[in-house]
């Protein structure tokens, strides 16, 4: 073999090599998904069940234990700010607050942790989801005795309007432990902290919503 077919061996050699390498190294495929997200979610809620349980010291001076299941229907609203992490082109895991409507006259300031499944491989399409969440929340942030628990599980549907920002729309059903204003009916008004021994109440509701996530 003469030098000229050598060196020719030699350069090509080093060619495949540098072509080989860079291709190792190649910088990876850009995600078609964020990896943080900023979410604005606000709902109508129907509340359908809610049991309550009040024990107190009437202005009478009595003992009362009362329970008291009502299954009427009831409306409030609902909005949300979230704050979260893809995990995954189809896990997402987020944290939210804000302020819920969860009876008459009774609100609740959550805060809870939220997971989140969407099918398919693509996130660039419009897609199904289901979620659930689970947290704690006051009825009254002036007063600790007051810390309630709140979750709940649902799905939707998503709409991609770009890579950045999709457009959720949302059905669930959710359940709160919390701890309202106990009505003393005889004296026309709201039983005292001094004289209330127990108030907690379960309510079951509905909520339907959308939700801008960016």
């Amino acid at each position: 073999m003469n030098r000229k077919a050598i060196i020719a061996a030699i350069l090509l050699l080093s060619g495949m090599m540098q072509v080989s390498a860079g291709e190792k190294g190649s910088p990876a495929k850009e995600r078609d998904y964020t990896r943080f997200t900023f979410g604005v979610e606000s709902s109508y809620m129907l509340t359908f069940l809610n049991f309550s349980h009040f024990n107190f010291i009437s202005a009478d001076g009595d003992r009362r234990d009362e329970k008291i299941l009502t299954p009427g229907l009831t409306s409030n609203g609902q909005i949300l700010l979230g704050c979260g992490v893809n995990i995954t082109g189809k896990w997402n895991l987020s944290l939210y607050t804000g302020y819920s409507g969860i009876y008459r006259d009774e609100g609740l300031i959550p805060l809870t942790v939220r997971a989140t499944w969407l099918s398919g491989k693509d996130s660039m399409k419009d897609r199904w989801l289901v979620f659930a969440d689970a947290g704690t929340g006051f009825n009254d942030l002036g007063n600790p005795g007051s810390l309630s628990f709140t979750g709940k599980l649902g799905g939707g549907y998503r709409i991609t309007l770009n890579r950045a920002v999709k457009l959720d729309f949302l059905v669930a059903f959710q359940e709160s432990y919390t701890h309202p204003k106990a009505y003393e009916s005889d004296a026309g008004s709201y039983v005292p902290a001094e004289r209330l021994r127990r108030n907690d109440a379960y309510i079951t509701a509905l909520t339907m919503g959308i939700a801008l996530v960016f």
